[in-house]
């Protein structure tokens, strides 16, 4: 990055620390980080809970629109709900969307033994693409001067934030996933299964654990988490359904699960930096004039030299312990 950066007369030494000090250095920083973070976060837990049966959930972004659509079709077809009960709905609607379609991969791995990595990658691209067929047809606001969006979310139908930031009860609602999801793992029978699941199916199998039951409800309950993060995004950040309302949330959230081991507790700190990263990188296009796409080469180039120094380590301490 520093090479890419000397190679367009920036420098790095002030680009870097522009990035720590607008993610991490002020309120506003703070506020837009964590703001960052709940989709990031609540995609990270998509991934993170189906692998703890051996599975892996790259269906996150797509997860993430099927959510954002079956809210916002509640909102635009339920519009006689109770202006009180909209809020759980809405909730319950984008949770159903989310599970649904992550059970589509499920069912298949557990059906027919489909590779559920391809099943859910290829769906992503039918739900962004069906988000587009949405907002460019049949949901299109004739009020939005031709632009290709649904009409806006009425206010009783936006999650309640905090303050006056984006930050909203999403975030809380992954933070309750995580203790509940914790609590399962360590304190039941269902926790217990699951690890046997993943440490040797052919054990589970004798044991008598249907596996196909749990490979289902952790793909659904995968892409639930995922739905959250669309919910807050068509409810709070753009108020409406619209291309590009993920940037990249549920791809971001693999690395970000894969980074912290897939463990949910440490996936919060982890998605918390990113988030800091992606909102510090957004001033660079303010400080220092580069185009959007920096960003993104900012974060990519971050990742891989996570990911590297991460490989490095574990290899010198492989040596380490064979030299022993």
């Amino acid at each position: 990055m520093a090479i890419l950066l000397r190679a367009v007369g920036k420098n790095p030494v002030s680009i870097f620390w522009a990035v720590i000090v607008s993610g991490f250095g002020n309120p506003l920083g703070l506020t837009e980080a964590i703001t960052r973070m709940t989709p990031i976060f609540l995609c990270a837990l998509a991934v993170a809970i189906p692998t703890r049966a051996g599975l892996y959930n790259i269906g996150g972004e797509g997860q993430l629109h099927c959510g954002a659509i079956a809210a916002t079709a509640l909102v635009l077809y339920a519009p006689w709900l109770p202006h009180v009960m909209m809020i759980p709905f809405i909730i319950i609607a984008a949770m159903v969307g989310g599970a649904l379609w992550g059970m589509i991969p499920g069912l298949l791995r557990a059906r027919f033994q489909v590779n559920e990595i391809l099943v859910s990658l290829m769906l992503n691209y039918v739900a962004i693409f069906f988000v587009e067929h949405l907002v460019h047809g049949p949901w299109k606001d004739p009020n939005a001067f031709g632009w290709p969006y649904s009409a806006p979310f009425p206010e009783w139908a936006v999650l309640p934030t905090f303050g006056k930031s984006n930050i909203h009860l999403g975030i809380l609602l992954g933070f309750v996933a995580v203790g509940i999801v914790y609590f399962i793992w360590q304190y039941t029978t269902w926790g217990r299964s699951i690890r046997l699941i993943e440490a040797n199916p052919r054990t589970a199998r004798y044991a008598h654990i249907n596996a196909a039951k749990y490979i289902v409800v952790l793909m659904a309950v995968g892409g639930a988490m995922a739905a959250l993060a669309g919910l807050g995004e068509v409810s709070v950040v753009q108020n409406r359904l619209r291309p590009g309302i993920s940037p990249g949330y549920g791809y971001t959230g693999f690395l970000v699960a894969w980074l912290a081991r897939n463990n949910p507790i440490v996936i919060i700190p982890v998605a918390f930096f990113v988030g800091g990263l992606y909102s510090g990188a957004d001033a660079l296009q303010l400080t220092a004039g580069l185009p959007s796409s920096t960003v993104d080469i900012f974060v990519g180039l971050a990742f891989l030299t996570f990911l590297v120094g991460e490989s490095f380590w574990r290899t010198k301490r492989t040596f380490a312990e064979e030299a022993r």
